[in-house]
């Protein structure tokens, strides 16, 4: 039987016996090129972490304890998914992102509800910007750029404000915060 890794466990804010929840409060640590082992471990575990989940678009590296400013998504054309965001238009494919940032094209906000892994069994409906450019690089080196509307420009958001030190709570009051049973009860997610 092959030596299977034993992968970290989310990091949850409002989980008062989790460990390192400041991780998901501060800026994450840049990575440099080219990656040394300890940062590829973290990768495979992002990868690792996110092939593991049944619904996730995206999951970022302080999430899962680390601070670095790595990403990972993917927005697949699935009627399922669209029944839920109206506004999927643009697809990536299952891409790590390092080091990544992002700049809105536009004022125009829509929003839409967010749930996140690392705040517990709340969910909001969070404006964001609705057309954005992104850069980024791969894990090779590579860099990445391009534009990103609708639901992938929310995911991009989403996910570098985590490595920013920020999460889609911070974006509205807390009275306007949902169980999300309550959504779940309503079928939108």
């Amino acid at each position: 039987m092959p030596f299977k890794e034993e992968l970290p466990n989310y990091v949850v804010i409002n989980d008062p016996f989790c460990e390192n929840r400041d991780v998901l409060r501060k800026p994450a640590e840049e990575v440099t090129f080219p990656l040394d082992g300890a940062t590829l471990k973290i990768a495979r575990h992002l990868e690792s972490k996110f092939d593991q989940e049944e619904n996730c678009a995206g999951l970022a590296a302080p999430q899962i304890g680390y601070s670095k400013r790595m990403i990972i998504l993917e927005v697949i054309d699935d009627e399922d998914i669209k029944k839920f965001r109206i506004d999927l238009t643009d697809t990536l494919p299952k891409s790590i992102w390092v080091n990544p940032t992002w700049t809105a094209l536009t004022d125009e906000k829509t929003s839409d509800w967010e749930a996140c892994f690392s705040v517990g069994e709340v969910a909001g409906s969070i404006p964001r910007f609705t057309e954005i450019s992104y850069e980024a690089w791969t894990l090779t080196g590579e860099k990445i750029e391009g534009r990103a509307k609708g639901f992938l420009a929310r995911l991009i958001q989403h996910e570098t404000d985590h490595i920013n030190g920020k999460l889609f709570i911070d974006h509205i009051p807390e009275e306007k915060w949902v169980p999300r049973g309550e959504l779940r009860q309503k079928g939108e997610r």
